[in-house]
């Protein structure tokens, strides 16, 4: 092991790093799970200021959504710059994860 997979190895230890990988894998589900409930009871897009994109990764977890083509993004109109749909495998996930209480 090189001197920076033993660093790398150490600082995975800590509570901080631990947070912070768990929080990769969840958030990107809770904000599939805003952009899933309002386009279930709205049946439009989802503008852009209605996502909460807060805590360390915000904007990132929607490039992962997008990436993952679990959303798509698409102009928006006079009230928002874009707005983001859950594609079908999208809404797929949402309702494996509702059933099985991860969200």
């Amino acid at each position: 092991m090189n001197t920076f997979e033993d660093f790398a190895a150490e600082i995975r230890k800590t509570q901080t790093m631990q947070a912070l990988l768990a929080s990769l894998e969840e958030e990107p589900a809770k904000l599939l799970n805003a952009i899933c409930k309002e386009y279930k009871t709205t049946n439009r897009l989802v503008p852009d200021h209605h996502l909460h994109l807060s805590g360390y990764f915000g904007e990132a977890m929607l490039r992962t959504l997008l990436s993952a083509k679990l959303v798509t993004k698409e102009t928006g109109n006079r009230f928002c710059l874009y707005g983001y749909k859950p594609t079908e495998i999208g809404l797929k996930y949402h309702e494996s994860m509702l059933n099985e209480k991860r969200i």
